[in-house]
C-alpha cells in the first residue's frame, strides 16, 4: 500500500448512467512515496515506488498534491481544492495530464494490460542486453562491510591518489618498458591476460557497487551477470539508490565502481614499477592497464547508462538525464529548422537549458557510432545470412526507428510549419538531393609509397672475392663505370687449363701428319679438342668478364654495403650496393576494387610526400588486374604505422593484406631527387559518380558477398 510521508486515495466511485464520464481510475495499492530531496528550482519532491516491478517515479509538488486528493475522483474538483489550499493554480487537464501519466506507467488498478509478448520478438528486442541474477548477497555484505571500513578512511584515499601519481609518473619514465609490454600482449597468453585483468577488475568494480550500497542503507537485491550483445560482464542491483534523500549519498554508489578499479589501477601502476620481471609483474601489468583504459573509456562516460551517467545524473540531482535532455534538444530542432515555438516541457534557466541540449546532441552522435559498431560486431559474431539480418535489425531499431519516430511528427504538423520554413526546407532537400544524387564526385586517394623510378641493384653472378670496390657510397656514377671488380680464383683456374689444353691439342694436331699410324684420323681428333677446349676457354673469359660490375645508367651510388672489403667473399643473393637515380621517380599506390574501375593509365595523378609541402605531378602507367597478395612496403602496413590492415590470418612477415587492393604505378620526374623510400598520399581524378551510387554499390557488393547468396 502506499507508504511514507502521507496515505493516499485508493479509489473511487463507480460512474451513473450512460452519459457519465467513464470510471475514475484507483491506484494500485502496493505503491509506496518517500519523500526525498529538493528539485532544482528548490521546490520539494517525492519518489512513487513500484515494488512489484522495482521502479520508481518523481513527482512534484503538483503531482503529490493531486495524489492526495485523488479520492475525490473528480479532475475539476481536484484542481479547484488544490487552488483554493495552496498556491498552486492548476486546471483540469493537468489532472488529466498526470492520469495519462499513472496510466502510461501502470500505476493503475483499471489500466488495460499488456497482451504477452511473443518470444520472437521479446528475444529482438532483448538479445542485447540480458540480465541473470545469481546470488543474493545482503546478508554477506552486512558481514563484510566492518572488516573493510578502512577503505573509506581519508588518509586510505590520501595515500591511493600519491600512489596514483607516484605510479604514473615511474611508468612514464618507462614508457619503452610499457610499449614493449602491449606490444608483447599482442598474443594468445596476453588475450588471455588481459580476460583475467578484466574478470578481476571488474568484479572489485561490482563488489564496490554493492558495499557502498550497504554503508549506506541501501539492500542489494541481488547480483549476477548481464549478457551485453552476448559477452558476459558483472552487475550488481543498486536500484534501491533512489529512497536517499541526499543525492551525494547518491553519487557515492553510482562512482564506487570506478572508484574500486581506479584504487586498482593505482597500487597496480605503483608495485609493477618496483617489481622485477616476471609473472606478477605481467599480471599488474594486466590489472593497470585494463582497471585504466576500460574505467576511464568506458564506465566513466555519461552517454550511456554506465556509471558516468548515474554520476552525472547525481551530481545534478537530475533524474532522467537522457530523455529530458532529449525532450529539450528535440523542441529546439524544432524550432531552429521548422519554427515552432513548443513552450519548455520544464522551467529551467537559460543556461542549464542549453547545456542539455548541447549534451542531447553529444549523446545522440555518440550512440550513432556505438550502435554502427555494434551492428558490426553483431554482423561478424554470426554467420554470413544471420550477420546480415542482424546488423541490418540493429541499423533499423536503434538508427532508421528514431529518425523516423520523429519524422512523422513533423509530417503530423505540417499545417503549423510557415511558408518561409516549407520553402527552405524545400531548398535544403533540394541541396541534400544534388549533393547525394549529381555525379561531382571523382576524387580519388590512395595510400603508396615512392622510391626512384631507375634503380640497379648491384649483385655478384655467382660466388666470388672482392677485389675493388671503385665507387663509395653517395658517389655519383656515369653509364658504363666500373662499380665492383669481382674475381673467382676457381673459374681463373678452369680458363688457363682451358687455355693450356687448346694451346696442347693445337700442337698435336699439326703434328700429327708426322705420325707412321693414320696420321690424318689423329689430326681431325686433335683438332676437335683443341676447338672444344678453346670454346671453354672462351666461355671462362666471358664468365670472368662478368665479375666487372658496370653503371647500366647514370645515377649515384647507394647502401654500399659496409662490411665489403678486398678479398671478402660474396654469394650471389648478398646486395653489395644500388645505383639509383632519384630524378625519376615511381610511386605504387593501392586503391580498392570500386576506385580501380574509375582509373584509367595515362591519367594525371598529383603526390603527396610524408614529411614533405612540396607536391609532385605524375602519370600513371599501370594498373593491376589483381590484387596485391603482399604490400610493396612494410611502411604501408598498420602494425608500422601504416594506413593498411594486415590478414590476421598470415603471418606478419608476408605483409598480407586483409582486403583486396590493387597497385596503380605512377612515374614522373622531379629536380630534388628521391634518395629514400617514402610513404606517400597519391590523389587521382576518377571517373565521376555520385555519392549516393557509391554508397548503394558498396553496400549492395557487402551484402551479395557476405550473404553466401
Amino acid at each position: 500500500m502506499l507508504s511514507g510521508a502521507t496515505a493516499l486515495g485508493r479509489g473511487a466511485p463507480a460512474g451513473g448512467g450512460a452519459t457519465s464520464p467513464p470510471p475514475w481510475p484507483a491506484l494500485r495499492e502496493e505503491l509506496q512515496i518517500h519523500p526525498t530531496g529538493a528539485n532544482r528550482d528548490g521546490s520539494p519532491a517525492w519518489h512513487v515506488c513500484d515494488p512489484v516491478r522495482n521502479l520508481f517515479f518523481r513527482i512534484g509538488w503538483l503531482e503529490f498534491e493531486i495524489l492526495l486528493r485523488w479520492d475525490m475522483a473528480d479532475a475539476a474538483r481536484i484542481a479547484q481544492e488544490i487552488a483554493r489550499d495552496t498556491t498552486l493554480a492548476p486546471d483540469a487537464d493537468d489532472v488529466a495530464r498526470f492520469q495519462g501519466f499513472l496510466e502510461q506507467h501502470q500505476l493503475l488498478r483499471t489500466v488495460r494490460r499488456k497482451p504477452p509478448m511473443p518470444a520472437w520478438r521479446w528475444l529482438l528486442n532483448n538479445y542485447l542486453f540480458v540480465r541473470i541474477p545469481l546470488v543474493r548477497p545482503a546478508r554477506l555484505l552486512e558481514k563484510l562491510l566492518p572488516w573493510v571500513g578502512w577503505l573509506y578512511s581519508r588518509w586510505f584515499v590520501a595515500l591511493t591518489v600519491l600512489a596514483a601519481g607516484a605510479g604514473v609518473l615511474l611508468a612514464a619514465r618507462q614508457w619503452d618498458t610499457v610499449a614493449a609490454n602491449l606490444r608483447g600482449a599482442i598474443s594468445w597468453e596476453g588475450v588471455l591476460g588481459f580476460a583475467g585483468a578484466l574478470i578481476v577488475s571488474k568484479l572489485l568494480h561490482e563488489m564496490g557497487h554493492a558495499l557502498m550500497s550497504t554503508r549506506h542503507g541501501v539492500r542489494v537485491g541481488h547480483m549476477g551477470v548481464a549478457l551485453l550483445v552476448m559477452w558476459p560482464m558483472a552487475y550488481t542491483d543498486t536500484g534501491e539508490s533512489w529512497k536517499l534523500a541526499r543525492s551525494r549519498h547518491r553519487l557515492a554508489i553510482a562512482s564506487a565502481g570506478i572508484c574500486a578499479e581506479l584504487v586498482l589501477a593505482a597500487w597496480s601502476t605503483l608495485l609493477w614499477a618496483f617489481m622485477p620481471d616476471g609473472d606478477l609483474r605481467n599480471a599488474l601489468f594486466f590489472l593497470a592497464t585494463t582497471a585504466w583504459v576500460l574505467t576511464l573509456a568506458v564506465n566513466a562516460s555519461p552517454f550511456m547508462r554506465f556509471d558516468g551517467y548515474y554520476m552525472l545524473t547525481d551530481a545534478l540531482d537530475f533524474p532522467g538525464l537522457h530523455e529530458r535532455a532529449g525532450q529539450q534538444a528535440k523542441r529546439a530542432l524544432r524550432r531552429w529548422l521548422l519554427g515552432f515555438n513548443d513552450p519548455s516541457p520544464e522551467t529551467l534557466t537559460p543556461g542549464f537549458r542549453r547545456f542539455l541540449i548541447a549534451f542531447a546532441f553529444a549523446t545522440w552522435l555518440y550512440r550513432l557510432v556505438l550502435f554502427i559498431g555494434i551492428a558490426v560486431i553483431v554482423y561478424h559474431a554470426f554467420f554470413k545470412a544471420l550477420g546480415v539480418f542482424l546488423f541490418m535489425v540493429e541499423m533499423g531499431v536503434f538508427v532508421v526507428r528514431p529518425v523516423m519516430a520523429e519524422l512523422r511528427v513533423w509530417h503530423a504538423r505540417r499545417d503549423e510549419i510557415r511558408p518561409g520554413r516549407r520553402i527552405a526546407a524545400a531548398l535544403l532537400l533540394a541541396l541534400g538531393a544534388a549533393v547525394l544524387l549529381v555525379p561531382w564526385h571523382g576524387g580519388i586517394s590512395a595510400p603508396g609509397v615512392i622510391r626512384a623510378g631507375v634503380e640497379q641493384p648491384v649483385f655478384s653472378p655467382y660466388a666470388a672475392r672482392m677485389a675493388a670496390m671503385e665507387a663509395s657510397d653517395g658517389v655519383a656514377v656515369a653509364a658504363g663505370q666500373s662499380l665492383v671488380t669481382l674475381e673467382a680464383p676457381g673459374q681463373s683456374e678452369e680458363r688457363e687449363k682451358a687455355r693450356v689444353m687448346s694451346s696442347a691439342y693445337a700442337r698435336a694436331a699439326r703434328g700429327a701428319m708426322g705420325l707412321e699410324e693414320r696420321p690424318a684420323a689423329q689430326q681431325v681428333l686433335a683438332e676437335q679438342q683443341a676447338s672444344r677446349w678453346d670454346t671453354e676457354r672462351r666461355a671462362r673469359d666471358a664468365e670472368l668478364l662478368r665479375l666487372r660490375l658496370v653503371a647500366a645508367h647514370g645515377g649515384t651510388m647507394r647502401d654500399v654495403d659496409p662490411l665489403l672489403q678486398s678479398g671478402t667473399w660474396v654469394a650471389p643473393s648478398q646486395l653489395m650496393a644500388m645505383v639509383v637515380d632519384g630524378r625519376r621517380w615511381r610511386v605504387e599506390a593501392l586503391v580498392p576494387e570500386h576506385d580501380r574501375q574509375r582509373l584509367a593509365a595515362g591519367s594525371r595523378a598529383v603526390i603527396i610526400v610524408k614529411g614533405r609541402t612540396r607536391k609532385l605531378e605524375g602519370q600513371v602507367r599501370a594498373i593491376d588486374n589483381s590484387p596485391v597478395r603482399r604490400l610493396p612496403h612494410l611502411l604501408l602496413a598498420q602494425d608500422h604505422g601504416g594506413p593498411i590492415a594486415l590478414n590476421p590470418t598470415a603471418q606478419k612477415k608476408d605483409l598480407r593484406p586483409a582486403e583486396a587492393w590493387f597497385r596503380v604505378t605512377v612515374e614522373g620526374e622531379d629536380d630534388t631527387p628521391v634518395d629514400v623510400v617514402r610513404e606517400v598520399r597519391a590523389h587521382f581524378e576518377g571517373t565521376r559518380e555520385s555519392l549516393a551510387r557509391r554508397w548503394i554499390n558498396a553496400a549492395t557488393s557487402v551484402l551479395i558477398e557476405q550473404s553466401g547468396f
